[in-house]
């Protein structure tokens, strides 16, 4: 019994003399990391001040970017784009180009106003992501499937069994990645038009949809602007938005012309009864990040669905060769 006892008594002082290596050996790590957390924003910031103080009266992101990636000139490719707007249909297809780093932009027939189809549905997520910022709801919440909100032409949301219940998170994934109506419907049903119009009217857009619900190239770009730069979301809300929509299971728009290793963060929108084809997105090229629009109305011209999606393949390859070649 006693050397039973002393045994016992060995292993509560080994487990005690562990907890007293240990313990202060987490404590230590914890201090290391906060320190080196301060260092990193002091010399952060001690490196903005010195930018800010040689250069006050440039923009800030000016001294982040090596001058070679900021192009002087998109005539060349303004001239491409209105000429084959020109060969192709004067009325018929709306492009708007941006490239990021500049701010230069292209924008041919801004005037021509298209149904938009599933574009719609990013202004929608943004506003679903803003009550989520604001603590009125949480991506795990979940909302029901019900009869009236079952679309078949769009997705596969609508196969659920009515009553079922699927997470926020689910329904914006569904909606963004695969375009699907009938998770667009249920999101849809649960906010109120206030809430959607508040969107519109914060990126100064208010007007964005004309009488007939159609709308243009260059207005329509500013919703993923304001993505890009978090200025309607915060950045964790934004940066959820287009990653979901560099998922997207479409390629054969705009994304006929990015390669597969580019990331792509896009919306697309098709409607065959109104005769349209659209997207819109940013192409991360490295260092060289461009904003593109591209809707076409194949039905004006009869020219058909496949000669819409040529159209798009030629502006995207044209956009993408001429950004990663300039010097």
């Amino acid at each position: 019994m006693l050397k039973a006892n002393k045994t016992n008594i060995n292993s509560k002082n080994i487990n005690l003399s562990t907890k007293f290596i240990f313990f202060p050996a987490i404590i230590l790590l914890i201090i290391t990391n906060i320190v080196t957390y301060f260092s990193f924003a002091k010399n952060e910031k001690t490196i903005i001040d010195t930018i800010t103080h040689k250069y006050p009266l440039i923009d800030i992101s000016r001294s982040l970017i090596e001058q070679e990636h900021f192009i002087n000139t998109l005539q060349p490719l303004r001239d491409y784009f209105k000429d084959l707007v020109e060969t192709e249909g004067k009325d018929s297809i709306a492009i708007y180009f941006e490239y990021l780093n500049t701010g230069a932009n292209i924008s041919i027939n801004d005037q021509v106003r298209i149904y938009p189809a599933s574009l719609v549905k990013v202004p929608l997520a943004m506003a679903v992501m803003k009550k989520v910022e604001n603590g009125e709801w949480r991506l795990q919440n979940e909302m029901v499937v019900t009869t009236e909100d079952r679309d078949y032409a769009w997705g596969d949301v609508y196969k659920n069994p009515i009553g079922t219940t699927l997470t926020i998170e689910k329904l914006l994934e569904e909606m963004l990645i695969s375009s699907d109506n009938t998770a667009y419907r249920i999101l849809y049903r649960n906010l109120n038009i206030d809430e959607l119009q508040d969107v519109l009217i914060s990126l100064g857009i208010e007007d964005l949809f004309s009488e007939e619900g159609k709308i243009g190239a260059k207005e329509y770009s500013r919703i993923f602007r304001a993505l890009y730069v978090s200025s309607y979301l915060n950045r964790e809300s934004s940066q959820i938005i287009l990653d979901i929509l560099t998922r997207s299971s479409y390629d054969e728009y705009l994304g006929q012309g990015v390669p597969s290793d580019i990331l792509f963060a896009h919306k697309i929108g098709e409607n065959e009864d109104q005769g349209v084809v659209l997207d819109s997105g940013i192409v991360y090229v490295e260092n060289r990040p461009y904003l593109m629009t591209v809707m076409v109305d194949y039905k004006i011209n009869n020219k058909g669905r496949d000669w819409a999606l040529q159209i798009m393949k030629q502006i995207s390859d044209k956009a993408y060769s001429y950004i990663t070649s300039q010097q």
